[in-house]
């Protein structure tokens, strides 16, 4: 009998929690949303968000409902998206109110990142610990290491190309893509190669806390686990209810997989410091390195936690990186006329230059290699989706709309960047030329790639800078092109907008 009296109870608070409150806070209308167009279910529930996110198509429904009904769309019970460049302004904008909302904090560990922290006081402090290692200066300084990870990427393809009978031979440029940027990326961070292109694998050693070793996938824990956070992230003031609806998710146990890997790597860089300061000689200076040293080499002493959570966060967000190359591979092998330009501008920053691995010096300022990687991030960014930020208590006007405190705001990328008014006509296709005409200052204005301001991507220099080199790498030495005209690399969106494999075909230029 008390198990019965206990399951009705359980149906009632169930029903009171997930149907009668959202529809009384609806009719309710505390911060005065109802006069915006919601989509669907989401001016009741986030759990519409979270519904649409487990299908990977929140990024694309929000996108259609701004076609459908213009530049302010209610998402949420509290948040509403925006399609403009003045919301950008107001929302990410240097010197904006708005901060981080509580999405971010489905991403926390034992401690925050640079990426998680909301307090602008920690997030500040954080930043500026980087600030000088992502630096462009600094950035350009790993180009000797960035330089024989290309060679190693030349020997990967050119192994390939040789060991079939026919010239042209199918390769996986994604696969390629995620090695050769994970391999350079933990070389530039810690000191160590992890060798995935040679070994042809994204397997690697991972340590647990207490010192259990295992091997694990990289990419896969990195992917599965975003596919199961961001789904917490967008209802965060239910995070606990989703996480124990999705417990089966793989992602909640591959996203260990991910720290795990890093603490086996982590270790063997800090113990080799150790090892090296006995011995009387100089820590290794690497990226990780701001994280131990201050810039007159005292100890920072940070914890273990700290050092790991950042560490994590850096490796992670490699696979951003990787989404903007693979997408900018899959445009030029789609369009061979754009990379009839792009040869004719290398060939002449090029001339006499012949080593395998172009000079960054030689290409760094190539203005149609940068307009292709533009819009290439301009039709698919690494993320599409709006990130969140929360309206401070007093309230703000985004794009002429006054906002209650404590409401959450965003700009949908997908659909600012397709935006014919900031980016042109034929805003849905792929035209680098945009980006060499007179109006580019004001297509920048709405360009959202790394987002903009104080919280704007702190990797955007070192993501370019691989950019660049791989790209003019890849289409100096080989032909690549889709494997038939209309083919279409497709995408699974998790927080990121994460591409699928990319087979292409591939031969050396006669």
């Amino acid at each position: 009998m008390y198990g019965l009296i206990l399951c009705e109870i359980i149906t009632i608070l169930c029903l009171v929690r997930f149907i009668l409150s959202p529809i009384f806070l609806y009719l309710q209308d505390p911060k005065k949303l109802r006069r915006f167009p919601s989509v669907g279910l989401a001016g009741f529930t986030n759990f519409w968000a979270v519904f649409y996110q487990y299908r990977h198509t929140r990024t694309i429904t929000i996108h259609h409902a701004h076609q459908k009904y213009g530049d302010a769309v209610r998402v949420g019970p509290t948040h509403v998206s925006f399609a403009n460049t003045q919301a950008i302004k107001d929302l990410y904008g240097h010197g904006s109110p708005a901060t981080k909302d509580s999405f971010y904090d489905a991403f926390n560990s034992t401690h925050l990142n640079v990426s998680d922290s909301r307090d602008r006081a920690i997030h500040s402090t954080k930043r500026r610990r980087f600030a000088q290692t992502f630096a462009q200066k600094s950035v350009v300084e790993l180009e000797n290491t960035m330089q024989s990870h290309l060679k190693n990427m030349i020997k990967y393809i050119d192994q390939r190309l040789t060991a079939g009978t026919e010239k042209t031979q199918i390769i996986d440029m994604k696969f390629v893509n995620l090695a050769i940027l994970y391999d350079s990326n933990c070389a530039a961070m810690f000191s160590h190669n992890p060798r995935f292109l040679e070994r042809d694998t994204l397997v690697a050693p991972a340590e647990t806390i207490t010192g259990e070793m295992y091997d694990a996938d990289l990419y896969q824990g990195v992917l599965q686990s975003a596919y199961a956070v961001v789904l917490a992230g967008w209802a965060s003031s239910s995070m606990e209810w989703v996480k124990s609806l999705t417990w089966w998710h793989q992602g909640w146990e591959r996203g260990g997989h991910v720290r795990d890997i890093v603490i086996h790597i982590l270790r063997k860089r800090l113990a080799e410091d150790v090892e090296r300061i006995k011995n009387n000689k100089s820590p290794l200076n690497d990226l990780i390195s701001t994280l131990l040293w201050d810039k007159d080499s005292n100890a920072l002493y940070l914890e273990f936690g700290e050092i790991l959570s950042e560490s994590v966060n850096l490796v992670g967000a490699t696979e951003n990186t990787e989404i903007a190359l693979t997408n900018t591979v899959y445009f030029l092998a789609r369009y061979p006329q754009v990379v009839a330009k792009l040869r004719e501008e290398l060939g002449k920053a090029l001339e006499g230059i012949e080593e395998d691995v172009p000079p960054y010096e030689a290409i760094k300022d190539l203005p149609y290699l940068r307009a292709c990687i533009d819009e290439s991030l301009r039709l698919r960014p690494s993320l599409e989706a709006g990130l969140p930020r929360v309206i401070p208590k007093e309230g703000l006007s985004v794009s002429g709309e006054w906002l209650e405190g404590g409401t959450t705001a965003s700009v949908s990328t997908r659909t600012v960047h397709r935006n014919p008014e900031i980016f042109g006509e034929s805003p849905e296709d792929f035209v680098p030329e945009r980006w060499l005409h007179s109006n580019s200052a004001k297509m920048q204005r709405g360009y959202l790639a790394f987002t903009q301001g104080g919280r704007a991507c702190i990797g955007r220099n070192i993501a370019l800078f691989e950019m660049q080199l791989i790209i003019a790498t890849l289409f100096w030495r080989y032909d690549i092109n889709v494997l038939y005209p209309d083919w279409e690399l497709g995408v699974k969106e998790g927080l990121s907008a994460h591409t699928l494999p990319l087979p292409v075909k591939v031969s050396r230029r006669v």
